[in-house]
């Protein structure tokens, strides 16, 4: 899914990793399957103790950003929601049809009519919500704050155990954690990709590296995709955005990837903590030298 507040303390960090043949370590990693994905085709994985290594180009997810999804822009084109409604719920008509995202036209009507008759009347749509916390077919709202009046965006990963469905600071925040949706098919869970594993990100166009952590499962089809606060790394951005029209803009036309599935770091996710301890675990396997060494000999060959 797709998902310009200055945010204090985010100033993208980066580090140089431009590809040198002459890094010392050996990469190890060795074609394990080909994923085939729905907008870029097939893509190798490279995998290996303990490790899977792609390319790709990086879509942004915005789920978990508390500006992600609003009741009165589901279009996300009035400088308040930064997605569509159509990337976080289905809709269920009166004839028991399903909408989804291919028909988001329609689906946003769905979701006006539903609105309007108060999200659970008889004969009427009911919304099927995925990225945003709900009672059945009625939506969780945020009550206080900066925020206020915008659906809670979720994440499957949780930021804090303790609190309650419907608030929002249970979910990661998209703006502010570095982190990854895996794709939902049987050949990553299958190699250990979960939930919580370390995964670093590089750009090769700008030098730019992340390091983050899974924070959701995706579709089976999908591959590299990433929250806004990795793609303002990946792209040394220093701004949010405020529409979906301006979040297209967060989109990484290539990057290489690094999952550590063996390596499942748990709560708490604050940015720092998240970035420091990816790092180190990053480090421990082979750091930049084989990250470097696997861009170099494999990188090359999505």
């Amino acid at each position: 899914m797709l998902s310009r507040i200055v945010l204090a303390g985010l100033t993208a960090t980066v580090v140089a990793v431009t590809p040198s043949l002459g890094a010392t370590a050996e990469c190890g990693l060795e074609r394990a399957f080909t994923h085939t994905t729905k907008h870029h085709g097939e893509r190798n994985i490279y995998g290996g103790a303990g490790a899977l290594f792609f390319t790709a180009p990086m879509a942004v997810n915005t789920d978990g950003a508390p500006t992600s999804y609003h009741p009165e822009d589901p279009w996300g084109s009035r400088d308040k929601a930064i997605n569509t409604i159509c990337n976080g719920a289905n809709a269920r008509l009166p004839d028991g049809r399903k909408l989804n995202y291919a028909q988001c036209r329609e689906l946003v009507a769905a979701f006006r009519e539903a609105k309007a008759a108060g999200w659970e009347a008889p004969g009427k749509p009911k919304m099927e919500f995925y990225g945003v916390a709900a009672h059945g077919a009625t939506p969780c709202l945020i009550q206080s704050g900066p925020y206020a009046g915008y659906f809670v965006s979720t994440t499957s990963l949780a930021a804090d155990e303790t609190k309650g469905r419907c608030d929002q600071e249970r979910y990661l925040n998209s703006l502010e954690i570095p982190f990854s949706i895996y794709p939902g098919a049987r050949a990553f869970t299958n190699l250990g990709v979960g939930k919580g594993d370390v995964v670093v990100y590089y750009n090769p166009a700008n030098d730019a590296i992340e390091y983050g952590i899974v924070g959701d499962r995706g579709p089976g089809w999908g591959l590299a995709e990433g929250s806004v606060a990795f793609a303002k790394t990946l792209l040394k951005l220093t701004e949010d955005p405020q529409s979906r029209r301006d979040t297209y803009r967060f989109g990484v036309e290539k990057v290489h990837a690094l999952i550590l599935p063996n390596e499942t770091l748990s709560a708490p996710f604050t940015r720092e903590n998240v970035r420091s301890r990816a790092k180190a675990r990053f480090e421990a396997w082979g750091g930049l030298d084989r990250f470097k060494k696997c861009v170099a000999t494999i990188g090359a060959r999505p």
